[in-house]
Formats: structure tokens, sequence, C-alpha cells
């Protein structure tokens, strides 16, 4: 899945204007704030690692992915599908897509394809709140959380199941192990434009 003949891209201030324009809680806003760390802080790795990946895309769809969460609490909408609308909306559709996936991914993705909705789904199973967790701890907590019923509870078990196939696919490209990421800290990773400038930097001493 590639983006790169795509309009420009909001930048990590566009983003967080953003949220703010759609009154995001500052309690979620610091939960994508940590979210868009540990998906940086991955897609650098995977991509130092030869994976082709859009680090703009990584660090908005990482921020933007609960962009509507405060509008669906006890309503029986989903937050990752008025998302993805919102973000079409916008003009935004690369970043719909990781939006809209940010919760389970297509039943149709190919076995081991790790892109940046991977990367922006994995990151958000990594999170409680704004703290970094394994990924055992995360899906405890949405057990305990959103699974209300048996149906809930059977989706929950079948996203997990796919999400564990995942971060083994992920770590194994990266040679590390999961628990790794709890040594991170998500507030350094810098804004991805900021590494272009860095480049450019570079090559115009070489």
């Amino acid at each position: 899945m590639r983006f790169r003949d795509q309009a420009p891209l909001p930048g990590r201030t566009a983003c967080l204007a953003l949220m703010a324009r759609f009154g995001m809680p500052a309690h979620i806003t610091r939960h994508s704030v940590a979210v868009r760390g540990v998906a940086l802080y991955l897609a650098r790795r995977l991509k130092a690692r030869g994976l082709d990946l859009n680090l703009e895309l990584v660090q908005a769809g990482a921020l933007l992915h609960d962009i509507t969460k405060h509008r669906t609490l006890g309503r029986p909408l989903d937050h990752a599908l008025t998302g993805a609308k919102l973000m079409k909306r916008l003009g935004l559709g690369p970043v719909a897509t990781l939006v809209g996936q940010h919760v389970r991914l297509s039943a149709s993705r190919p076995a081991g394809r790790v892109s940046e909705v991977e990367v922006v789904n994995y990151a958000d199973k990594r999170v409680i709140e704004d703290q970094v967790a394994t990924l055992d701890q995360r899906l405890e907590y949405i057990r305990r959380r959103y699974g209300r019923d048996e149906w809930s509870r059977t989706r929950i078990e079948k996203m997990a199941a796919m999400i564990y196939r995942m971060e083994r696919e992920i770590f194994v490209l990266l040679a590390m192990e999961p628990e790794s990421l709890l040594q991170i800290d998500p507030q350094k990773e810098q804004d991805p434009h900021e590494d272009e400038s860095f480049e450019r930097g570079l090559a115009g001493r070489r």
C-alpha cells in the first residue's frame, strides 16, 4: 500500500490544530501523541531495514486516529469509521485509510505485509492512555473496557490473534524484542519534516 503521489500531508503542528478544531479532549490528545511516538520509533527503524514507509503519513495517522472518538462514546458508532469519513471529507484520503483500520485491520490484508497501516494499528495497541505498555497489558485493558458481551469478546479475540501475528512479523524484521518499546520515550520522536530538513542540510555540506 503506497501513497507517494498524494497531496501534502499535515505535519505535527497541523495535526494538533485539527485535533483542537474538532474538540479532541486532553486525555485522548495525550494518548494520540504517545501513539505517534511509538509509531515513528518503529517506522524509522523499519525504514532503516529497507521498508518503504512514509513517515509523514505514519505521524498523521497516529495523531489523528482517534479524532472522532469522543463523539462516539456511549453511542452505537465506530470511531474508526467516523474518523475515516472525516479525513476523506478533509481531503486526506491516505490518512483516512490508516484511521479506518486503526482498530481492526482489513480482512483482506496480505499475510506478512507491514505498511503504514500496520505500524499505526500496532502502535495504538502498545499504548494505554498515554503510557507505553506490553501488548498483553493493552489487550487485557481492551477486554475489560470493551468486552461487554459475547459478540464483543469474540471480536476482540479475533483482533488479538491478528495483532500477535503482526507483532511477530514486525519484530522479526527489526531483530528486536517487543519489550524493548517499554524503554523508549515517545515524546522524543521528532517531526519527520525535521528529518527532511536535516537531510537537506547534510546534502548541502557534501
